[in-house]
């Protein structure tokens, strides 16, 4: 796989995105009042981790479910470190793990709407250029 620098910076940036939303979620069901610069500089680096890790769906030479559960694995793995690094002692619970779940899910699924959307306009000029040809 060639290494693309604008597109680690793509994938890093859309992490971010994912990550602040989700941390901001996450502080408004706590009502959570204050945030100090370490913990919103853990989320920024490894939401960007998490971005980076995404990558890994542009491997042709894998398949779908095997860069899922890598994907999945790793993902879990960053979301404990950066609970680590806050401070949270209780790393482990199945409630944790069922919020974990959910988010991954409903991330994936707005992913997934993203990119079948995308594809059906690129499908949909495609067959009016088509049309269009005598």
């Amino acid at each position: 796989m060639k290494i693309n620098l604008r597109k680690m910076i793509i994938y890093y940036l859309i992490g971010v995105g994912f990550g602040g939303l989700i941390y901001i979620v996450s502080l408004w069901s706590v009502s959570a009042s204050q945030q100090t610069v370490g913990q919103i500089t853990n989320v920024v680096l490894l939401s960007g981790l998490i971005g980076l890790i995404s990558m890994i769906f542009e491997s042709d030479s894998l398949p779908f479910t095997v860069q899922l559960v890598i994907h999945f694995v790793l993902v879990y793995a960053v979301i404990l470190l950066m609970n680590w690094l806050g401070g949270n002692d209780a790393l482990w619970n199945w409630l944790f793990f069922g919020n974990f779940i959910l988010t991954y899910l409903v991330v994936w699924a707005v992913v997934y709407y993203t990119f079948y959307r995308r594809v059906s306009n690129i499908n949909r000029k495609l067959a009016e250029k088509k049309r269009s040809k005598p």
